[in-house]
């Protein structure tokens, strides 16, 4: 079976396999010893990290004690949580899985920032020796960080940085924006518009700033009225941002090339063009920075441009592998190239979009 098919296995699973209660099980995984014999316990977690297991939100403060199994741990940006984690971060997980997998290191979730952070007011974190190092995704807040540097084990920050401090791996974002900016002017379009999203992180203002600078390199301009930023970032931002800029433009001012932060906001924007009768990729050219299944699983599919996210989490194993393995002080960021891919959500600019006749913009 391929590896982007392996189901993580859960505590019924684990509990039919090793022949004993759901119970015990629960027990140990939660952290409780006692009315454990050391054997059993030792059983239960080599066999669960052995086939991927990834509790809910285990709290470092009770973080399991040795196994010989060697782990690396995850953590997600507040305010991300196992349960919704986003389709960017899943992919690099993807990445991140298999080649420590490949490697005989074991992925385990650590738990999300909001929750890790709570965890630290009455107990000190701590870790057991199996977790050799930890791969951060997404941006999290500098004292967070902090916290997470006093365990001692080597950190890899994705799609973030704060260099000096720890290893880093992104995407080369200016030269994403560069490959959408260079496409949509090729079709013909001179008046973008940002929908942007994940408001004050860094991964935000670099691809605005990357897709302003492109802009000004051909003479063009990202006028203030379509440029965007919301809170969050899914699907209902893109569908609130698209509706917005329909509403606040007259008609033969309606920007024709829409450039996304992500995906998933690209999607929520051609939902709300479809339902108020535009035409995707002909009225209105939809891109975004991507390289996720969100792109190309739905129809239309979406023109995008960005690293590989499942190569990002590989090159996050690497480091970790690499540092444990040479025990380095050195820290590096790795700025990983991009590319882009068209799809069916941007074509030729032919005229302004104009509104279908007689129908009211739907919320």
């Amino acid at each position: 079976m391929p590896k982007s098919q392996i189901k993580r296995i859960s505590q019924t699973q684990i509990a039919k396999e090793l022949g004993i209660s759901q119970a015990l099980v629960s027990m140990a995984l939660n952290g409780r010893k006692k009315g454990i014999s050391e054997k059993a316990y030792k059983t239960i977690w080599e066999f669960a990290l052995e086939n991927g297991y990834s509790p809910r939100g285990m709290n470092l403060d009770t973080a399991k004690e040795n196994t010989s199994v060697a782990t690396a741990g995850y953590i997600l940006r507040s305010p991300l949580k196992l349960a919704n984690k986003s389709n960017f971060f899943s992919h690099i997980h993807q990445g991140l899985y298999d080649t420590l997998n490949d490697n005989e290191v074991k992925t385990i979730f650590l738990g999300s920032e909001d929750d890790i952070a709570k965890s630290d007011k009455d107990t000190p974190l701590t870790l057991p020796d199996s977790v050799k190092g930890i791969a951060i995704m997404g941006e999290v807040h500098p004292d967070f960080l902090q916290t997470i540097r006093k365990l001692n084990r080597p950190i890899v920050y994705i799609s973030a940085r704060e260099s000096g401090k720890c290893h880093s791996v992104l995407s080369n974002e200016s030269e994403s924006a560069e490959l959408l900016v260079d496409h949509l002017c090729e079709l013909g379009h001179t008046n973008f518009a940002w929908l942007g999203g994940n408001r004050g992180m860094g991964r935000q203002e670099d691809r605005l700033n990357g897709i302003s600078m492109a802009l000004e390199s051909r003479n063009l301009k990202l006028k203030t009225p379509f440029k965007i930023n919301q809170i969050d970032a899914d699907r209902k931002e893109g569908f609130e941002v698209a509706k917005q800029l329909i509403e606040q433009s007259k008609p033969e001012d309606l920007p024709t090339a829409w450039i996304c932060l992500n995906g998933l906001m690209a999607r929520g924007a051609i939902n709300f063009l479809f339902q108020n009768g535009y035409k995707v990729g002909s009225d209105v050219s939809v891109a975004a920075f991507d390289m996720t299944n969100v792109c190309t699983e739905e129809d239309p599919t979406i023109t995008c441009a960005g690293a590989n996210p499942e190569d990002m989490g590989s090159e996050a194993a690497r480091i970790l592998l690499s540092t444990i393995k040479e025990k380095s002080k050195a820290l590096s960021d790795f700025i990983l190239p991009t590319s882009i891919r068209v799809g069916e959500s941007t074509g030729p600019h032919l005229a302004p979009a104009m509104p279908v006749p007689e129908r009211p913009v739907r919320s």
